[in-house]
């Protein structure tokens, strides 16, 4: 995990952030989430704060809690690719791949991405569907409710 700079915001962020991924990176998820959790009175509009906890959550298979965490950081801070990336992830992972298709769609609505475009260029779509991102993302979102539906689940 990559050590933060947070250049725009307080440099207790920064240094509050780089003991949490130690405390992290060390197995202690719980103490490194309080750690981070705690700076989110003073700093609320820091999208950094949200996005390791979301991280540091989904890493731990906590996927509901780094949904809650990832939505906020991407309200902060819709253009960070990170966030989305997290956000996409936990929502994958929970089950809602709707959703988390969804999210795909509104990032590259606001940006182009390196690794969103890796990741449908792996779905193995047809031609016709691979032409553009939203053809890419509806093909996907068809795949997802099918799939669903063949195992009797709502979509």
């Amino acid at each position: 995990m990559t050590k933060t700079t947070c250049s725009k915001s307080d440099p207790r962020v920064a240094e509050a952030i780089n003991h949490a991924i130690d405390l992290n990176s060390k197995g202690h998820i719980e103490l490194a989430v309080q750690h981070l959790s705690a700076l989110i009175a003073e700093f609320p509009t820091v999208a950094s704060i949200r996005g390791y906890i979301a991280l540091f959550l989904f890493n731990s298979g906590r996927f509901g809690e780094a949904i809650e965490h990832g939505r906020k950081a991407v309200l902060l801070a819709p253009k960070s690719e990170k966030a989305s990336l997290v956000l996409h992830a936990a929502l994958w992972s929970a089950g809602k791949r709707i959703e988390a298709l969804d999210e795909v769609k509104r990032f590259l609505a606001l940006r182009p991405s390196e690794e969103y475009s890796k990741m449908i260029k792996e779905w193995e779509l047809g031609e016709d569907d691979a032409k553009s991102i939203e053809s890419a993302i509806e093909a996907a979102k068809r795949a997802v409710r099918e799939d669903n539906q063949k195992k009797g689940w709502l979509t």
